[in-house]
């Protein structure tokens, strides 16, 4: 340390500089640290997660039709009988074509050679006891890697209650539990039930199977590097197919093992679920006891297997004539089960269902009509709760074969078989759903093209609490998209042209004797508890508008032009540091925390006739691309605008519970998806996409404007699409409105062919000192107002008469 830095420092800390830098020190870690967390949460992979009874991905409601591809690990593995990974990349085309989401997948078989009368799958992970062999999961590192091009998800379970993968009873097998001889030849269903249930109980058994979870959860796909643990391709691991307590003497060691393992793969591995691969009551012979194994903090949701046949529901040569008693069964199996999800909030995934081919037929080019109908049944489940964010939150077929066909003369599987839906123990064609099942697939991908539709996507707010009126409200504004535009006018009852506070005036109806369909107002001053806002409008009669809007069926929306937390200056204060300031760690942060809190007050305050909140379409830090308010693009980065965002929402939403609100993004100009993107907080803090445009020049001279309008809304309806979110024009217009036609000739122009929410004008102030004219919507006399009316008059724009009879809010 040389003398000079010596002498700096005592002089630093006899002036008490050092201790003030310091503290500035330690406050920008403090920023840094928050930022990287809550970046690395929003921005971080895909992971699948939980929020109560629903799934979520990519902060939207994950809802998916999936498929049992057990196999699927295998396909790419160098042995030719498995016809190799071109197989594997043409069927993974194939499900994502028909809307597959998710497969259900073999982590790793154990041992080798038959078992209980049956060739087991082959190769196998552990080939003897604690013995593992990493080049089988380079099958597995490959379709995970496939898996995550097509967006799509894996749940892969670790081992088997049932022989064909080894599973338990080689576990016993290595722990002298069962005899070689015993092993390989076929167990009665009693021999069957005694030996499994020995697992719970044997120690050394529990740790062998631990020891090869442990090795699937540290894996490193030899692809693209990554942990299995830090792998967002895969959705959720589960315990192992099916496992079953088998007799009712093991139940307690059976519920102490799901705990146990549970436990230790969530402390290991916090990205992805864990469930447990359950039937439901059939695999526990009590519902009770289904219900606490599920129960468990960690195990985040519930499955159910359905076998008709296996469960003896029909008899083979009754098939048809039992079929109204097998769709009776499953529905009441289904509806007794969500009803646990239900108590428990957790999703329930239907993940395995299968019916045999009409007349119990292997042969591929048998009818499936019974068993499309069976399909029906459960999809329709699904469907159903997806449209109302129920506890269904997947189903899983059984089982995809893919373009592989049964070998004639070869009932069950051999070695040298394609390996299809049926595992070895059972004919093959059996379940199978083959490629060329066209009645079948025509019926999955009716759902699944439900489910993906935008316009049939759920329509749940990004507040999963939001009240009713506020769900009513979105999922109603969406379906108006097909109808038409919502016209709306910024401060349309409070003042106009010439006039202020006249009950029931308005410049609208003056115009078309019709009022808005969406009322604009302004909440900046309300952070200094004034009386009335930045446009010396009293907050009570704001509210009082807002009722009368409400009332009518019309909308409400609220921008916020806040002051600037740094200096106190206008909101068009450009001094940098202003929205670090107010993030956690900032030096502003307890003081814009107090502003939310009066921002919360506000809303809460807004009351229905029968006490039940109304909802508001709130648009905080608009035109965030601009570079005029101290939150725009030039003041801050995008992650500390995304920061800010995220933590506005989490206060109002969370901490203060104000639920009646809809959150709408808001840009200026942009060019490009990227650039409107660039700083998006995340799907689960937005409801709303849109943006701000103004006519500057002559329209009758300079088509920028319009040309402009017509490619951003463009690009807004793509992502709306993509992101399953409303796009809208949230402010325009033309101060003053010179050119007669504007409304029809350049506006509607611009606007017309494109299907957005609404388009919001922006307000009338008249007069201005200095004696310039500042307003935005025509008023009886003004030289638009009879194009206006023809506007008016245009099939695809509403108003508030049009909107009265939707209902938005039921």
């Amino acid at each position: 340390m040389n003398q000079f830095f010596l002498i700096h420092f005592f002089s630093l800390v006899r002036k008490g500089e050092i201790i003030q830098q310091v503290m500035r020190f330690f406050k920008q870690v403090i920023t840094l640290v928050f930022c990287w967390i809550s970046f690395a949460n929003v921005y971080g992979q895909d992971f699948v997660q939980r929020k109560g009874h629903q799934f979520y991905l990519k902060g939207q409601p994950y809802y998916y039709t999936g498929a049992n591809y057990w196999y699927g690990g295998l396909l790419a593995l160098p042995a030719a009988d498995h016809n190799g990974i071109e197989r594997l990349r043409i069927e993974l085309d194939f499900l994502r074509s028909k809307g597959i989401t998710n497969v259900r997948v073999m982590a790793g078989a154990e041992g080798s050679g038959q078992i209980s009368g049956v060739p087991r799958v082959n190769p196998p992970l552990q080939a003897s006891k604690g013995k593992f062999d990493a080049s089988v999961l380079k099958g597995l590192d490959i379709l995970l890697v496939e898996l995550d091009k097509r967006n799509m998800k894996a749940v892969l379970f670790l081992s088997n209650n049932w022989e064909w993968t080894g599973g338990f009873l080689q576990y016993l097998n290595w722990n002298g539990l069962l005899q070689d001889s015993v092993l390989r030849r076929k167990l009665s269903w009693d021999e069957q039930r005694d030996y499994v249930s020995r697992f719970y109980t044997c120690p050394p058994c529990k740790e062998d199977y631990l020891k090869q979870v442990r090795y699937i959860l540290d894996h490193v796909n030899s692809v693209n590097g990554r942990k299995y643990m830090n792998e967002p391709a895969i959705m959720a691991w589960e315990l192992a197919n099916e496992p079953r307590p088998m007799r009712s003497a093991s139940n307690d060691a059976y519920q102490a093992w799901v705990s146990s393992v549970a436990a230790f793969i969530k402390s290991k591995d916090k990205n992805h679920l864990i469930t447990t691969g359950h039937e439901g009551e059939v695999g526990t012979e009590s519902m009770q006891l289904f219900e606490s194994v599920h129960a468990d903090s960690n195990i985040d949701y519930l499955t159910i297997h359905i076998w008709p046949k296996n469960w003896g529901w029909f008899k083979e040569a009754s098939m048809e004539a039992d079929f109204s008693m097998v769709i009776s069964k499953t529905k009441d199996y289904i509806t007794r089960h969500m009803a646990v999800a239900q108590k428990l909030q957790k999703p329930l995934v239907v993940e395995e269902f299968g019916l045999p081919r009409d007349g119990h037929s292997f042969d591929v080019n048998s009818k499936t009509v019974l068993r499309d109908q069976y399909y029906n049944t459960i999809f329709s489940y699904l469907k159903n709760s997806a449209d109302t964010g129920g506890v269904i939150g997947g189903v899983n077929f059984w089982a995809f074969a893919g373009i592989a066909r049964p070998v004639k003369g070869h009932v069950f599987w051999k070695k040298g078989d394609d390996f299809m839906g049926d595992p070895p123990m059972e004919e093959q064609g059996l379940n199978s759903v083959f490629d060329r099942d066209s009645t079948t697939w025509n019926l999955i991908y009716h759902y699944t093209s439900e489910l993906m539709h935008p316009q049939n996507k759920i329509n749940i707010t990004a507040d999963t609490r939001a009240t009713k009126e506020t769900r009513n409200l979105y999922a109603n504004l969406k379906k108006l998209l097909v109808s038409g535009i919502l016209f709306g006018h910024q401060d349309d009852l409070a003042y106009g042209v010439g006039w202020k506070y006249i009950d029931g005036k308005s410049d609208i109806k003056e115009v078309t004797n019709d009022y808005p369909a969406v009322y604009g107002w302004e909440l900046g001053n309300i952070e200094h508890e004034l009386p009335y806002n930045l446009d010396s409008v009293p907050f009570d009669k704001i509210r009082k508008y807002i009722r009368q809007g409400y009332d009518r069926g019309g909308v409400i929306t609220l921008s916020w032009h806040a002051d600037n937390p740094v200096n106190g200056e206008s909101a068009w204060d450009t001094t940098h540091g202003a929205v670090q300031s107010i993030l956690p760690g900032g030096n502003r942060h307890e003081l814009y925390q107090s502003w939310l809190d009066k921002i919360a007050d506000f809303m809460l305050s807004l009351k229905g006739k029968n006490g039940e909140l109304i909802p508001v379409l709130f648009r905080p830090f608009h035109e965030l691309t601009g570079n005029w308010f101290w939150w725009c693009r030039n003041t801050c980065t995008p992650v500390e605008y995304k920061l800010l965002w995220r933590f506005t929402i989490d206060y109002l939403r969370n901490t203060r519970k104000v639920n009646n609100l809809i959150y709408v993004y808001n840009t200026a100009d942009f060019d490009s998806r990227e650039s409107y993107l660039e700083r998006y907080p995340g799907d689960d803090v937005v409801d709303i996409i849109s943006f701000d445009a103004y006519q500057y020049g002559d329209p009758r001279n300079d088509s920028s404007f319009l040309k402009n309008v017509d490619r951003r809304l463009t690009i807004l309806e793509e992502i709306a699409r993509e992101k399953n979110k409303i796009p809208a024009l949230a402010e325009t217009g033309y101060e003053a409105i010179p050119y007669a036609e504007w409304w029809t000739n350049t506006l509607w122009k611009a606007i017309g062919d494109h299907k957005i929410s609404y388009v919001l004008a922006w307000r009338n102030h008249g007069l201005q000192p200095g004696g310039h004219m500042h307003y935005y919507a025509p008023f009886r006399g003004q030289v638009s107002a009879k194009d206006f009316q023809e506007f008016f008059k245009l099939k695809r724009t509403l108003f508030q008469s049009d909107i009265t009879k939707q209902n938005l809010y039921k």
